[in-house]
């Protein structure tokens, strides 16, 4: 069991540092191991990573049943933050595939059990990404809601990274909507905030969406020169 757990490990890290052939590897290795020993807590968990992996790489297909599998291992274990982690990776799948109904149903049961669980970014997590699938459907009220929802609990639990990004979606929000000072205002302290954990894509995406507000401002210079630096 001791050398599944290390694999395991192993496998997050090389995840972590995008060694995603690397990752594949550890975590089959690991799988194998734990489904020896019976560790049925140990599989799930490296089913899960399995999905990341395969999300990582749009291997759409293989994240899903992945992530199903380990979803079914959790409930038997009736590990809760499992589960709930889960529904949240699956809600990544379906919004990937823009099966925006699926998705909303996975983030919503991610959410209720993430609650349960005290899982503050995990609930924050969660409503982000319920705000994107609103916003996908141009539901832009309720995206609204929910981003600000998550923005309070990221802000609560210190995650800059969560924070800029919810602050970033609002931006896209606000634009849509036309209230442009607001997206503008947004997309300001989105970019300030990526900073802090050197998010390069984050950043740039940032940029990228004040200069669309710029632009609609007619403020063509300003809106030229994020539009570069993005």
């Amino acid at each position: 069991l001791g050398e599944a757990d290390d694999l395991q490990a192993l496998g997050k890290v090389f995840l972590q540092c995008s060694k995603l052939d690397e990752a594949e590897e550890s975590l089959n290795k690991a799988l194998e191991l734990h489904q020896q020993a019976h560790s049925v807590l140990g599989e799930a968990a490296d089913l899960q990573k399995l999905g990341d992996v395969f999300l990582r790489r749009s291997k759409l297909d293989e994240a899903e049943e992945s992530l199903n599998q380990a979803l079914e291992l959790h409930q038997q274990a009736h590990s809760v933050l499992g589960e709930a982690n889960n529904l949240q990776k699956l809600g990544d799948v379906f919004l990937r595939r823009d099966r925006l109904d699926e998705a909303e149903e996975s983030l919503d049961r991610a959410l209720e059990l993430h609650q349960q669980a005290h899982d503050v970014v995990g609930e924050a997590n969660d409503l982000q990404k319920l705000g994107k699938v609103f916003l996908q459907c141009s539901k832009l009220d309720e995206a609204e809601e929910l981003l600000n929802r998550a923005l309070e609990l990221h802000q609560q639990a210190h995650s800059v990274l969560g924070e800029a990004t919810d602050l970033c979606m609002l931006g896209d929000v606000f634009l849509r909507c036309s209230k442009l000072y607001e997206a503008e205002e947004s997309l300001n302290r989105a970019v300030e905030l990526y900073q802090q954990p050197h998010s390069v894509l984050g950043e740039a995406n940032a940029l990228r969406m004040l200069g669309l507000v710029f632009l609609q401002r007619d403020k063509l210079d300003e809106a030229e020169e994020l539009l570069n630096r993005a």
